[in-house]
């Protein structure tokens, strides 16, 4: 039961992010979405101009998030324009335990590794390799797409998607969009997972109201996309905000932002003291790349 849990959990991160909805394929259509999501943006639910979307339907699991970044488009686009730093992104997760960009015949790769928290009781550490595509980048349009046919516990069509368009004040519109697939043994750890480690966890969507009036938040899968898809838009929103000083400042300066970005969330997102993140984080830097296939 112990390893089901843990090889859950990794499979869980190493999912990436998107879902084959229609979307938008030029800047036009971009901010045509947005204008149709600008009341729950302006609602600011989530303490700024964000609006997160999960389904599970025949087979597969997605979440977009849809958020209006205090970030100039420019900056945005250099991040995501970059295999090492989309790399660099990813790592903030808790669960992600190394990624390195490499150079294939297809184009860029990322090669992904992760597994539960050091703190847990050891469980497996998976890999897996994304094909990343700048589909397009022009002055108010970037595209970039990270895909990977198979994955761990018979996952398999992980799909990722980064979307921008620049807005006025130095503003970007993102959609970030994050799915896979899951097949019969992907779906039992899952079970396993949610009747143990996760029974309590919860996502952002709320589902009804409870007898003391609060809010009851979405469980289960959906619950489990949701929080892995809002950490990776706030590994975004933390790499991009640092910019100056030197590789090592401008590592720790992000992953001290991350953990501030996260804990706004506490209820849906803490696992860790900020120490015992950056304990984790720094032991994952220390250790010498894995071989790459």
């Amino acid at each position: 039961m112990i390893r089901l849990r843990n090889l859950f959990t990794a499979a869980l991160v190493l999912c990436g992010a998107a879902t084959w909805a229609a979307e938008p394929s030029d800047a036009a259509r971009l901010l045509d979405k947005r204008t149709e999501l600008l009341p729950q943006l302006q609602a600011k639910t989530f303490g700024e101009p964000l609006h997160l979307i999960s389904n599970e339907s025949g087979g597969r699991m997605s979440a977009d998030v849809y958020a209006d970044m205090a970030l100039p488009f420019a900056r945005v686009a250099t991040v995501l324009g970059s295999a090492e730093s989309v790399c660099g992104v990813l790592f903030l997760h808790l669960n992600v335990r190394s990624c390195q960009a490499t150079r294939g015949a297809q184009g860029d790769v990322l090669m992904l590794s992760a597994g539960p928290k050091q703190g847990a009781t050891a469980g497996t550490v998976y890999s897996m390799a994304y094909t990343m595509r700048v589909e397009a980048s022009t002055a108010d349009h970037l595209r970039v797409v990270l895909v990977a046919a198979t994955g761990p516990l018979s996952t398999s069509d992980y799909r990722i998607v980064f979307e921008a368009t620049p807005l006025e004040g130095q503003r970007t519109f993102l959609h970030f969009a994050y799915g896979y697939n899951f097949g019969r043994l992907a779906r039992m750890a899952m079970g396993v997972y949610l009747a143990t480690a996760g029974r309590t966890k919860i996502g952002f969507t709320v589902v009804g109201t409870g007898k003391d009036g609060r809010p009851q938040y979405v469980q289960g899968e959906r619950g489990s996309v949701e929080r892995n898809v809002m950490r990776n838009y706030l590994a975004l929103q933390a790499y991009a905000s640092v910019a100056t000083g030197t590789a090592p400042e401008q590592t720790e300066a992000r992953l001290r932002a991350w953990f501030a970005l996260t804990e706004r969330h506490a209820a849906q997102l803490h696992e860790l003291a900020l120490d015992e993140y950056l304990r984790e984080k720094h032991a994952d830097l220390s250790r010498p790349p894995a071989a790459t296939p």
